[in-house]
């Protein structure tokens, strides 16, 4: 017989909730009714059907169009919404909306993983999932005393062209930087600065078209972000917008939770949009 004078798994003592929720941020304890409100009774929070009706491609990224019964038509600026693809179980991907009516929701992504390469070769008419839309407007966050650079890198131009199509009058000037000419064809409503032919990054083309006075809105690689961030830090209303993986997108799972000034923030509930002097982390 052996004899144990111990067990064999030694007890765990865990701290009490409340604790846990305090070192994990002090925002966590005042969203939980929020957060449950929005899973019991969201009016975004199911998923519903959407088609695929149209689609441009080149060999990286893709314009689409989705349409579908129950679909959101009243999509604010800089908000996204998830998708999936009815029969893979990956996770869903989050997309900022480039715009959303009655006609369905256009998209402008990368073809770079399972949904996005999906949306590149379905055919025409193939069931995707969507839930959202998620996220705060930019409408929100920023001044409308001031005009605005747009900067967007890659596709990171999406939330940009569906901020110009609604705000026109405070549009002073564009910036749509992209390595190569592969994006041409597909937004060719706008000058799109190309690094292989013109040497210049998005960032350095700002240089040429902001003006003291005018404010920045930027969305793109957080590199992009970054070299942004040491030229223009000092300047009043430059807005950031963020790109991270999104779990539940509403806030739940604090899996796109961020450090800013004010304390953690989530990039899918309080973001995507910050205002510059809320990151200091970002140089």
């Amino acid at each position: 017989m052996i004899r144990l004078d111990r067990p064999l798994v030694a007890a765990v003592s865990y701290p009490p909730d409340n604790l846990i929720k305090r070192n994990m941020g002090a925002r966590v304890e005042d969203k939980e009714l929020e957060n449950r409100d929005a899973t019991l009774n969201g009016s975004h929070f199911f998923w519903q059907k959407a088609q695929l009706i149209d689609r441009r491609t080149s060999t990286r990224y893709a314009r689409v169009l989705l349409r579908g019964l129950e679909l959101p038509c009243d999509v604010e600026v800089g908000q996204f919404v998830l998708v999936r693809y009815s029969d893979d179980p990956c996770l869903p991907r989050a997309f900022s909306v480039m715009s959303g009516s009655d006609l369905g929701l256009e998209l402008f992504i990368k073809t770079e993983g399972r949904v996005r390469e999906k949306f590149a070769a379905a055919p025409m008419g193939t069931v995707f999932e969507v839930r959202g839309p998620y996220g705060t407007p930019y409408a929100s966050k920023i001044n409308f005393n001031r005009k605005y650079v747009l900067v967007g890198g890659g596709s990171g131009a999406a939330p940009l062209l569906h901020f110009r199509r609604k705000y026109p009058h405070l549009v002073a000037g564009e910036v749509y930087g992209f390595r190569t000419e592969d994006a041409c064809d597909l937004l060719n409503e706008v000058d799109l600065t190309v690094e292989s032919t013109t040497g210049l990054r998005a960032h350095e083309k700002l240089q040429s078209v902001w003006r003291p006075g005018m404010g920045i809105i930027a969305c793109g690689p957080e590199a992009m972000l970054r070299l942004l961030a040491q030229q223009y830090r000092q300047e009043p209303d430059v807005y950031v917008s963020l790109e991270a993986r999104i779990g539940c997108g509403i806030g739940t799972c604090l899996g796109c939770s961020i450090q800013t000034s004010t304390g953690m923030q989530r990039i899918c509930k309080e973001g995507p949009l910050f205002a510059l002097e809320e990151l200091p982390w970002l140089t």
